[in-house]
């Protein structure tokens, strides 16, 4: 399929080297497959002994059909015949690799020659052993697989003697191998070039693990150097690289749009030009559609120029199995994350392909499953409980930790165990950062309490008006606070305490924001004199105690995070328990000035609207000082019961 694909995108120079790689893969396959269906025999008749998958070898093969690995295991006998999971799809998938690997042979070969390897492989098709319903002849079955010369000629045979004619028809073709490049017909100038390319290849190759691919063909045609890498073993997956001059132009085709534009975003940095804009274009070649585009660079000078083939080398390595990991990451993060993870795995040179050699997805449910505890659950869709930046953070390390520790010869249960701990200290580290967001919010709630205590210290009606709208902005930004740890908390419930302490906190806020739009009826209705005065010492009161609730949280925060293997300092926690102490005295304070302020306005106001306006701000400042105290006994609970209860 991949020599069709080059033949519709105009690639004929290539089409003789890249229609024997494509015998030499369908070798690897039906011998796999020949292995197979002998072990499943074997299995057959003897059941009582171990099953293997094979499983490797598929990998080593190209064959992506995972449920060949239970084709041994399931393999039963029923009466004369043995029935094989899978048996009907294997043989048809001999009989056409067969044929791919027949054609190379056929077209280089003598008339003579060819008509009799023609012969010889429809003999050996009309041999093959039926298989209705997975149910197979075992002794036709292994004298379809034997390779025993002193008998009647097999299929098996057949493969031997083709795979030796192709090594032949190999070696004619490339001249000589350039850093693992099959090269041919090259001039002096280019030689430097493929090397560039290959110098790239070979730096992220090790990251495709046990997954073929990768292998490069280089010639000259005309005046262009051509480059052929088949990266991976999808039929349509194929990009040829030119080189005219110091222009790179690259024919990319692929099934999967999504991986076209993935290419296109990491060749960015190179700054390719390419022809087909938004929609690639559609071609279709042995009945299988795929999508192509063109992209051009030009290199300003030859440095520039290897950089340029270098850096495209690459990248090919992060192509394999693309849309695979892109599937396994749905479970965890949304669309736009899972492809800017997959992204930076490439910019990083980590790669996906170590995370799905472990598992894929089952990597992550397992951390899910064994770390969480009652916090996150099988199912649970990741970014929704740890929210969508630690989620993509925790992806990112699991990526690596699969890549670098597989690279690094690790076994895989010390990988694993990397991916639940840092798991672990996600979830735990959720109430510490709400924690922290709190802290900001108690901010923001003593910027709102300095803004009053300013108004009542010049009382203008153009300033409480400005300050009226600065009080209003910080009470906004509060808002988001509160919202952003509800998502959290709704995300994860048990952390719907500290929840509660910004809605209670938030209470404070909305009624100091309140005070302060009042303020300015206040300032335009001439307010002075004693009532003023108790009024401002109110808000003293107040903006202390938001500071204290700043400190408080401050401390709490420290409690809840102080490193790994270090204990809880008792200083922090004595200055923590001294700021909840410090709110509820201020609180038994505002409680007596703002009935005292009742008693002044009702002496000294002008009118009822003044009177009204002392009491209406009053009661607010007193309400807040109460939220505040509310607020600071919920968080003593939670410190104590919650955080140093652990």
């Amino acid at each position: 399929m991949k020599a069709a694909v080059l033949d519709a995108i105009g690639e004929t120079a290539l089409r003789r080297s890249s229609r024997v790689n494509a015998a030499l893969a369908a070798n690897d396959r039906v011998k796999y497959l020949f292995s197979l269906l002998q072990m499943a025999i074997a299995h057959a008749e003897n059941p009582d002994h171990p099953a293997p998958s094979l499983k490797r070898e598929r990998l080593a093969a190209g064959i992506d059909d995972i449920g060949l690995d239970t084709a041994v295991a399931g393999a039963r006998r029923e009466g004369d015949r043995i029935r094989i999971p899978g048996a009907a799809r294997m043989l048809a998938r001999i009989a056409q690799d067969m044929r791919v690997m027949a054609v190379p042979v056929l077209e280089a070969g003598p008339d003579a020659t060819t008509a009799a390897l023609q012969q010889r492989l429809e003999a050996r098709f009309a041999d093959l052993p039926g298989a209705a319903d997975d149910l197979v002849d075992g002794p036709a079955i292994l004298a379809m697989t034997s390779a025993n010369r002193a008998g009647t000629d097999s299929l098996h045979l057949l493969v031997m003697d083709l795979h030796r004619q192709l090594n032949a028809l190999q070696a004619g073709l490339a001249e000589a191998t350039l850093d693992g490049a099959a090269v041919y017909g090259l001039d002096e100038a280019d030689k430097p070039l493929v090397a560039a390319f290959m110098r790239g290849l070979n730096r992220t190759a090790p990251l495709k693990f046990d997954h073929p691919g990768l292998a490069t063909t280089a010639t000259r045609a005309g005046n262009r150097l051509v480059i052929q890498n088949d990266i991976g073993t999808t039929d349509a997956h194929v990009i040829v690289v030119h080189v005219e001059g110091r222009c790179v132009t690259i024919t990319y085709t692929d099934i999967h749009p999504e991986r076209l534009r993935f290419l296109k975003d990491m060749l960015t940095a190179r700054d390719f030009s390419w022809n087909d804009g938004e929609q690639p274009v559609e071609r279709a070649a042995s009945g299988l559609s795929f999508e192509m585009a063109i992209g051009r660079h030009e290199a300003a000078d030859d440095a520039a120029l290897r950089d340029c083939l270098e850096f495209v080398g690459s990248r090919l390595v992060f192509l394999i199995d693309w849309n695979r990991a892109r599937k396994e990451l749905r479970g965890f993060l949304r669309g736009s994350d899972r492809i800017a993870v997959l992204r930076w795995a490439a910019d990083k040179e980590v790669g996906h392909r170590g995370f799905l050699s472990l598992g894929g997805a089952r990597l992550i449910n397992q951390a899910i499953e064994v770390a969480a505890s009652s916090a996150l659950h099988f199912g649970d869709r990741l970014c929704d409980v740890l929210g969508d930046a630690a989620a993509r953070d925790y992806v990112c390390f699991v990526l690596r930790a699969a890549s670098e520790g597989l690279r690094a010869g690790q076994s895989a249960g010390m990988i694993h165990d990397r991916i639940r701990t840092e798991l672990h200290a996600h979830v735990s580290n959720e109430g510490r950062r709400l924690l922290r967001v709190l802290v900001e919010h108690a901010a923001l709630t003593f910027e709102i309490a300095t803004v009053l205590r300013e108004g009542l210290r010049d009382l203008s009606p153009m300033t409480a008006e400005q300050l009226a709208r600065r009080a209003r902005d910080f009470e906004h930004a509060a808002d988001q606070k509160v919202s952003e740890i509800r998502d959290a908390a709704r995300r994860r419930p048990e952390q719907a305490p500290l929840l509660r302490l910004a809605q209670t906190a938030d209470d404070a806020a909305d009624a100091m924001e309140e005070a302060a739009f009042l303020l300015g009826l206040l300032a335009s209705n001439e307010a002075g004199g004693e009532a003023l005065e108790a009024l401002a010492g109110l808000a003293d009161l107040v903006a202390e105690g938001t500071q204290e609730w700043v400190k408080t949280l401050a401390d709490a925060a420290t409690i809840a995070s102080p490193g790994q293997g270090v204990k809880v300092a008792r200083e922090d926690t004595e200055d923590f328990l001294s700021a909840v102490d410090r709110i509820l005295a201020l609180e038994h304070q505002a409680d007596d000035v703002q009935r005292a302020l009742t008693v002044t306005a009702l002496r000294h106001a002008r009118d009822f609207r003044q009177l009204h306006l002392y009491t209406t701000i009053g009661n607010s400042l007193e309400e807040a000082a109460d939220s505040l105290k509310r607020a600071a006994l919920g968080a003593r609970d939670h410190v104590m019961g919650s955080v140093l209860g652990e």
